[in-house]
Formats: C-alpha cells, structure tokens, sequence
C-alpha cells in the first residue's frame, strides 16, 4: 500500500502558509460576478414613521420596490388604493396578577414586534381593540368589540398592561387583539 510522504516542517520544499494577497482588480471583478435581487423590502415605510427605532422592528410597508428608483416611479409602484397599516398586531396574555391573585381590571398584551421598555414606551395611550363573533346578531352584524387603553409597560420584554372599558373574557388568553396606531403624538 501506498503512504503519501508529508514534507518536514523544516523542509525548503513546504509551501507557506501565510494567506496570499489579492489585488484589488481581482476583488471588484469577484463582486461583478455576483446577481443582486432586484427587489428588497422595505425595513421603514415612507407613509407611517415610528419614532423609536430601539424596540419596535415591525415592518409598516408589506408591498415590494426596486431598488434604485426615481420619485416618479416609486408613485407608479405605489397603488393607489394602498392604505398605511392603521394597527399593529398583539396577543392578550394573561390578567396582570400576582401568585394568587387576579386582577381583571388590566389585561397583558404582547404587541408584535416589540422587545424592549423603549419600543413599548410608543404605545402608551394607544387604544386596543379586542375584536369577537357573537352568535346573536346586533345591529346587522356578529361582530363586537371592546375597546380598551394601554396604561404602562409591564417588565423589561415589551408587555404592556391595558385597561379595557369591559373586562376580557378568560377565554380571550392568547387570542389576537388589535393594538391601533392612534391617537398619535407624532
């Protein structure tokens, strides 16, 4: 069987390991090469602008636009039906409570998108929508609400408390709730 001869760490022979140097020409044309995609999305919407950058990553303009575009063609990109989100997604959580007991006067909502104290600090006094289907109809509809206010961040991961005008029911732990965008101090 053959065995490969490895060459000595003494050897003249042994190549070098030291990394060899690229010029620059040869780097420029390695990215020439490369296909950038022709769309990106947008990480900060030009309709709805959120003051904290900190906390709150949500993304406000769903549609895509080219990359390098003039203003003339970024108003035909745009439909003309397009309207600005006007509420921002959250889970209803729990009651705030303690070890025993309850408090159903102020819910926790988890709001999408926000990690911190500094992005749920945007929040306060934003209402909250927490929207139902009955089964009786009222007024030629089965949908209800029920209005609420969010009042102060609870903890450091961006929960808020919220005061609703009714209670949430128990059965509303880790449904959706709207967390609307107005009234707004921006």
């Amino acid at each position: 069987m053959f065995s490969p001869v490895r060459p000595n760490r003494n050897s003249p022979n042994r190549q070098s390991t030291t990394p060899r140097q690229i010029d620059n020409s040869e780097d420029e044309s390695i990215f020439n090469n490369i296909k950038t995609p022709r769309f990106h999305r947008l990480s900060r919407s030009p309709f709805v602008k959120m003051p904290t950058e900190a906390g709150h990553r949500r993304e406000c303009q769903p549609h895509y636009i080219p990359l390098f575009v003039t203003r003339l063609q970024v108003q035909e990109a745009v439909r003309d039906d397009f309207v600005p989100p006007v509420y921002v997604k959250g889970r209803h959580l729990s009651y705030q409570r303690g070890k025993r007991i309850t408090t159903p006067g102020t819910s926790l909502i988890k709001i999408e998108g926000v990690e911190n104290t500094e992005g749920a600090n945007f929040y306060l006094g934003k209402k909250v929508a927490f929207v139902y289907r009955a089964q009786r109809e009222v007024r030629g509809s089965k949908i209800r609400v029920i209005w609420g206010k969010i009042t102060r961040p609870h903890g450091n991961s961006g929960v808020v408390r919220a005061q609703f005008r009714r209670n949430l029911p128990p059965k509303s732990f880790g449904a959706s709730v709207r967390v609307m965008l107005y009234p707004s101090s921006i």
